[in-house]
């Protein structure tokens, strides 16, 4: 009994996993982002609330790369700019009490995504 329970755990994983990648349009690096952010220490009591902050997140970052292609190219630059969205989406958008830690962990998760993405690293 004890074995078929860790089975179906284990069997559960990868269609948690498709159903969080479904929920953001297919873009794996937000699924893994919002994952990241409810593991340890958790940043928003609701998962639904985190996917609907990540979401407007999404579509402001989409619209910053989409007004200046070359901006990937430039790290310190992505850094800024990633912080200015994560701060407006986060505490003016969805009015969440967070901290500069807070702020600063979304940032890097964010950040290093985008990069490994632009740099041609799949996870």
């Amino acid at each position: 009994m004890c074995c078929k329970l860790i089975s179906l755990n284990i069997d559960r994983i990868p269609l948690e996993n498709q159903l969080l990648n479904a929920k953001y349009d297919y873009d794996a690096k937000y699924a893994r982002i919002h994952k990241r952010l409810m593991e340890k220490d958790p940043l928003i009591d609701s998962e639904r609330k985190l996917f609907e902050d990540l979401k407007g997140l999404k579509s402001a970052v989409t619209t910053e790369i989409q007004q200046n292609a070359n901006s990937l190219e430039n790290e310190s630059y992505v850094e800024k700019m990633m912080m200015r969205l994560v701060v407006s989406q986060f505490k003016k958008e969805q009015k969440i009490d967070i901290n500069t830690t807070d702020v600063r962990r979304i940032n890097s998760s964010i950040v290093k995504e985008y990069r490994n993405e632009y740099n041609g690293y799949v996870a």
